[in-house]
């Protein structure tokens, strides 16, 4: 009967961690086991491993898309529940992004796909939920350490109970009974599975929802948070920046100027970049290659288009070639974003761009404070931006006209005031994501330079998830606290009246280790479900 109920006990952990590995098989089980392909006009049935780049993919209305790719024929709306965690289905047409694992609900769609199966944003979730479990979070490396110094003690103790017992006059069955006993209940199980299982069902939860945390450390420390910081562009605004106004200096023309600007960026990622490049594509003008150029983190580009030597970028980069800024132009032109074009020793142009902020940029602000986390912006913009849209959002602090190693070294200062997350999109902000205690990126699942270079990723570019994080975050340590909490104060009475003699074989078993073990671990998967 004893063995019996220890057999149980086991099984009750195995059905625990089974339970995890079973979240993770429901991210597997997403991708279809076979998807329908256009080959020479016919179709056919193969395994999504045997798909390659470039092959187009049929997708029925119901079935789900197999791999990633973009949308060449057809429009439809997509469940992309499975990856950003979107609870509606977003309407999709020619030129849009699909991911493997969602499912196509209306129309007719043909899908090039731009990764194999191996690459697709699904896998990579899958392979980081499964190696979060390596990046440990302090309290469970403290509890088996505690374990290692924990069992010798208790086995010494039963020991000690045993030999006692003996010069009570107790029989040496009666002695041997109880000192088994006081080592049953005593048995270190519940609280050393209680936080692996507690950690791994939060992440799990969170990877089911759209939020891809990379370890339970990472849990730990946002549990924590004090301070958030956020970039500016992509992050709080949408980063889909537009040509607002072109303020012309020196009888130079928008199209000219435009046209520079556009040269000089078009192999940049940055949304000014691109912002400029779309304005001079949309104007059908002539975008000339430059025969060399060097990209400047935090101020702009200098280059060469035909022998003639350019500047596009901010007030510092004018200030660091020693170029005259046009004293009236940031009087003459709009407010906005400005961008400073040059050529030779002449300052002949200013880009103004505009950008809008995210809908939930709002919500997410006023959540933080609410929680009492501090919250700061930091930008590369101007002052006058920065300003406005900090009044805007009402964000408690915001430092403007930042190079990229100056955030990085004010997050080093706001870490030491306490825990600091840094928000950003993860293209141009890696050093400042990187020193944050915890670094949360924007829209993993159209960027793999989101995805890599945090500690949690976003898979939907949605700012409200940040509060979210933090509450699943403090929500897991207080699931863990009590699950300590309570083994530690069940096993220490338990163990005083086992020693006693108080306590039978049967209750060390029922209480003390089979019946806390299933507490313990049925609180921890609590957490396995949705935020």
């Amino acid at each position: 009967a004893v063995m019996f109920l220890f057999f149980i006990s086991i099984l009750l952990e195995e059905r625990a961690e089974d339970r995890v590995r079973k979240e993770i098989q429901s991210l597997v089980e997403l991708e279809p086991p076979m998807v329908t392909v256009k080959i020479n006009g016919a179709e056919a049935c193969i395994p999504p491993i045997a798909v390659k780049v470039g092959d187009i993919l049929v997708v029925r209305p119901g079935a789900k898309i197999g791999l990633d790719g973009i949308i060449q024929t057809g429009a439809t709306t997509v469940n992309q529940a499975p990856i950003t965690g979107e609870s509606l289905p977003v309407p999709k047409s020619a030129g849009d992004q699909v991911f493997a694992g969602t499912i196509n609900h209306e129309g007719y769609i043909e899908v090039e796909v731009t990764s194999e199966s191996n690459e697709s944003v699904l896998s990579k979730i899958i392979h980081l939920v499964e190696e979060s479990r390596k990046n440990r979070a302090p309290t469970e490396r403290a509890i088996t350490r505690f374990s290692r110094v924990y069992t010798p003690i208790v086995l010494a103790m039963s020991i000690i109970v045993g030999f006692v017992s003996l010069l009570l006059n107790l029989t040496i069955a009666e002695a041997a009974y109880r000192a088994l006993t006081l080592l049953v209940v005593s048995c270190p199980c519940a609280f050393a599975v209680s936080i692996p299982i507690t950690m791994i069902s939060a992440i799990a939860g969170s990877a089911r929802n759209g939020v891809l945390v990379k370890g339970a450390l990472y849990l730990e420390k946002a549990s924590k948070t004090k301070i958030v910081a956020f970039d500016k562009t992509g992050t709080l605004t949408q980063g889909v920046l537009s040509v607002k106004e072109v303020c012309l200096h020196n009888n130079h023309t928008r199209s000219e100027i435009l046209s520079v600007a556009a040269s000089l960026e078009i192999m940049s990622e940055h949304p000014i970049g691109r912002a400029l490049v779309a304005a001079s594509n949309q104007e059908d003008l002539i975008i000339p290659t430059p025969s060399e150029f060097t990209a400047l983190p935090g101020k702009g580009i200098a280059g060469q288009i035909h022998d003639t030597e350019y500047l596009v970028g901010n007030r510092r980069l004018l200030a660091e070639y020693e170029v005259p800024l046009q004293s009236t132009s940031e009087h003459s032109c709009g407010a906005g974003t400005m961008v400073y074009v040059a050529q030779e020793n002449e300052h002949f142009g200013t880009i103004i761009l505009s950008d809008t902020l995210r809908e939930n940029t709002k919500q997410a602000i006023s959540d933080l404070k609410k929680m009492g986390i501090r919250t700061i912006m930091l930008t590369g913009d101007s002052e006058n931006v920065a300003r406005e849209i900090a009044e805007e959002i009402d964000i408690d602090e915001y430092r403007a006209e930042l190079m990229p190693h100056e955030k990085l070294e004010i997050v080093r200062e706001l870490k030491r005031e306490g825990v600091t997350i840094f928000v950003g999109d993860g293209v141009n902000d890696t050093p400042a994501l990187t020193e944050a205690d915890v670094g949360i990126s924007m829209g993993a699942a159209a960027s793999d330079a989101a995805l890599e270079s945090s500690d949690i990723a976003l898979m939907k570019q949605d700012l409200t998830k940040v509060p979210e994080i933090i509450l699943k975050a403090r929500k897991t340590m207080r699931v863990v606290r009590q699950n300590v909490a309570a083994s530690f104060i069940i096993k220490a009475a338990t163990g005083i009246l086992a020693g006693l003699g108080f306590l039978t074989l049967w209750m060390a078993i029922g209480i003390g280790d089979m019946g806390l073990t299933f507490a313990v671990i049925a609180n921890a998967l609590r957490l396995a479900r949705k935020m």
